[in-house]
């Protein structure tokens, strides 16, 4: 008789809701492969779902990390962090727990909020894994992993033969301007007065929230005609990935790097976004309002794409991979050589010129 192995049992630590990244993650784990995940949130946020929340039941939470074999933690976690006492994660390391680290932010912004130089944070000789979005640039040694989206969700799918509520949809969770902050912004300002300009041309409705649980954001999200995501710093988002999968056309600039990483997770050279900036997308914005049929096509053609090159059941091989890895050899967990940075000419195209097309951009907004 063979006897089946036992499931990898995976524990994610998490300070902040990362904009559900987390959860979202464990629950694919536990829906789609034979990995035993759970989550522990160091306090309730109110936003998103939770499994374990440690200010509730650290007793829990202990536990389950002295029983693990993997110690997952997000973006502002590592092995001294004391937030989750007693639980002690060298100590842990030390006995034999594989631990890894997940960035979901830029290095500076992290190193910002753990009180640490950012040369110490790269420094960190834990393994890690860092999103196929913006913060990739900023972790070179990293593997970069999908956000997964759970598209056959109620919720995250199309709602069919209804006619939209609201024309133009927008959810910013920052209030910095275009070009205040080079990533840490959605052009909130920039884009709430463009949203204005369009409605008053054309009176179409619009629905604009910020700071909302993410089950009333995706339902008013289901119920608009098209999603605006990120048209300011070249990044596409997890709200992004979310209008695709509800078979929304999405407005989201994504620079070089971005498309690079959009076509090696995906296998497609097919970007589903609308790739357009901040100074072009009013132009964009009134074509779609005048062609709503077309505007339809290019959402179904999105969820299409998502269903077939963004499918969570194979992404999240990703994830049993690195685990496996991790189990077996921890140094095996590196950059994947085709997203190396190292080269000249990469570096080039993939970090130096999206941030002087930035400069010029907001060189010639305040002029």
């Amino acid at each position: 008789m063979v006897t089946k192995a036992k499931p990898i049992r995976v524990v994610h630590f998490s300070v902040t809701p990362l904009a559900g990244a987390p959860i979202r993650l464990v629950q694919a784990l536990n829906r789609l492969t034979d990995v035993n995940a759970r989550l522990v949130d160091l306090e309730s946020f109110g936003l998103y779902d939770h499994d374990l929340i440690f200010s509730e039941n650290p007793g829990e939470a202990q536990r389950l990390a002295n029983e693990a074999d993997i110690l997952h933690l997000h973006n502002y976690l590592d092995c001294e962090s004391r937030q989750f006492t007693p639980i002690d994660f060298r100590v842990l390391l030390k006995a034999g727990k594989r631990i890894i680290r997940h960035f979901h932010s830029t290095s500076d912004w992290i190193a910002e909020q753990m009180g640490i130089t950012e040369e110490k944070l790269l420094g960190c000789p834990l393994p890690s894994l860092v999103i196929a979005q913006y913060p990739e640039r900023f972790f070179p040694k990293s593997r970069v992993v999908p956000n997964l989206i759970p598209h056959s969700d109620p919720l995250y799918s199309p709602r069919l033969n209804h006619e939209p509520e609201f024309d133009i949809f927008f959810s910013p969770t920052k209030t910095a301007g275009a070009f205040e902050r080079r990533w840490d912004t959605k052009a909130a300002p920039e884009v709430t007065e463009l949203i204005h300009q369009v409605a008053a041309r054309t009176g179409c409705t619009f629905k604009i929230m910020s700071g909302r649980p993410l089950k009333e954001v995706l339902k008013a999200k289901q119920q608009s005609r098209i999603v605006i995501d990120d048209l300011a710093t070249g990044s596409y988002h997890l709200t992004g990935l979310e209008g695709l999968s509800q078979g929304k056309p999405v407005l989201s600039f994504i620079d070089e790097r971005n498309l690079s990483l959009l076509r090696f997770v995906s296998g497609s050279d097919h970007c589903p976004f609308i790739n357009v900036r901040l100074e072009d997308a009013k132009t964009v914005l009134l074509h779609l309002l005048e062609n709503p049929a077309e505007c339809e096509e290019i959402g179904q053609s999105g969820r299409n794409w998502l269903l077939k090159h963004w499918n969570e059941a194979d992404l999240i091989q990703a994830f049993q991979q690195v685990y496996t890895d991790l189990i077996n050899e921890p140094s095996t967990v590196k950059r994947q050589p085709e997203l190396n940075l190292t080269e000249k000419d990469r570096r080039f195209h993939n970090l130096i010129l999206p941030d002087l097309i930035f400069k010029a951009r907001r060189s010639n907004i305040r002029h």
